[in-house]
């Protein structure tokens, strides 16, 4: 999000982290109490606001910023998964503290929302699910060091979510529901996924949907319309760019070619 000066005040309904993407003079901000702090932000500060908490800000230049919210039954979920644990609570970092890592993922979950396509619904919902594991590894009581996962899905596995994917790639799919057909953590099976099928869920899935539309369309029985809804995309357009990105050509061309 990007704007002029002004200010808010809020209560987090759920658990959000603003990520600053250029440099601000002269915060103002409060955090669960009446206490103003004033202080510099930049590229990559990153402040925690726990649900059910309130917090003020007020800026006098240009702000440029990130948030990402998860809820907090989706941020227990992880939890279980992490430390086998839900009731875990978020611990705020001190105003002005940097975090590399929250930036690197707030950089990319704006570059898919702000691109020319429609977002990838899917590659959006692994970027949150990577940035709740970080939450809960750094800025909680039950902090830990990352785990390396260095192997793959199981056969049965990898099996699995390839004939959940076949049959349902049209609709939405989010991680934590494919992690629960493998029987893995969501944050694993991000890992593990494109350890076994060579690319990351959500290239995979885009394979799907373009390889459906291409055969629709050779086909030549529907508009390029018809065929971008029944291959999952958002519209002709949405399939147009997308089919330009990773294949090189439009469904248009796909025509010529038949024809």
């Amino acid at each position: 999000m990007r704007g002029g000066p002004g200010s808010q005040k809020f209560l987090a309904k759920e658990h959000s982290a603003g990520i600053v993407l250029a440099p601000m003079r002269k915060l103002r901000a409060s955090l669960g109490s009446d206490r103003i702090k004033e202080y510099d932000a930049p590229t990559g500060c990153m402040v925690i606001n726990p649900a059910g908490v309130d917090s003020t800000l007020a800026w006098s230049a240009t702000r440029e910023n990130a948030v990402i919210s998860i809820s907090p039954a989706a941020l227990s979920e992880l939890a279980v998964h992490e430390f086998d644990l839900a009731d875990v609570e978020l611990e705020p970092p001190a105003f002005g503290t940097v975090d590399p890592w929250a930036l690197t993922i707030a950089q990319k979950v704006t570059a898919e929302l702000t691109g020319k396509a429609p977002p990838n619904e899917l590659y959006l919902d692994s970027l949150i699910t990577v940035f709740g594991i970080h939450l809960l590894r750094t800025y909680t009581s039950r902090r830990t060091q990352p785990v390396s996962h260095k192997g793959g899905l199981s056969p049965d596995g990898a099996r699995r979510v390839r004939e959940y994917l076949n049959e349902g790639f049209a609709r939405k799919i989010m991680v934590a529901e494919l992690a629960s057909v493998t029987g893995v953590s969501p944050n694993h099976f991000i890992a593990a996924f494109a350890r076994t099928f060579g690319m990351p869920p959500h290239r995979y899935l885009i394979n799907l949907r373009l390889d459906f539309a291409e055969k629709l369309l050779v086909g030549g029985k529907l508009s390029i319309a018809q065929v971008a809804y029944l291959a999952g995309f958002s519209d002709q357009s949405h399939l147009a760019a997308t089919m330009k990105k990773y294949r090189g050509r439009t469904p248009a061309g796909h025509a010529c070619v038949r024809n």
